[in-house]
């Protein structure tokens, strides 16, 4: 869509679904991490062993579900960004033909809008 040379390009959507589809990703991870949270002296050779396991895997279950949410979040972020901009943008393109410069007439390519010359058209 365009309007005196300007144009409106809303192109984050892609984006934010590839973040919140991380997200769902590392809700996987989490899940995999977390069926397997309790590990014996057999399954690791040894107490200390299954001990340090134990500690490393609940670790990493508490990192894949922040490194998640995080995604999640991140992706909502840029899609509510995507939104703003694509109405702002349309704030613009609906009020800048009203913009007008004194003695702008001699401005080349500028177009009118009800007799006036828009100090925009030329961008």
């Amino acid at each position: 869509m365009g309007f005196d040379g300007y144009q409106i390009k809303a192109g984050m959507t892609g984006q934010a679904k590839q973040l919140d589809d991380a997200g769902t990703d590392m809700d996987g991870v989490s899940s995999a991490v977390k069926s397997r949270a309790s590990y014996s002296y057999d399954d690791a050779g040894g107490n200390d062993a299954a001990s340090a396991l134990n500690a490393f895997v609940k670790a990493w279950e508490a990192e894949a579900k922040t490194l998640a949410s995080a995604l999640h979040e991140l992706g909502g972020k840029v899609q509510l960004a995507k939104k703003i901009y694509h109405g702002t943008d349309g704030l613009v393109k609906t009020q800048m033909g009203g913009v007008t410069v004194e003695g702008a007439s001699g401005l080349t390519g500028a177009s009118t809008q009800s007799g006036r010359t828009s100090a925009l058209s030329s961008y």
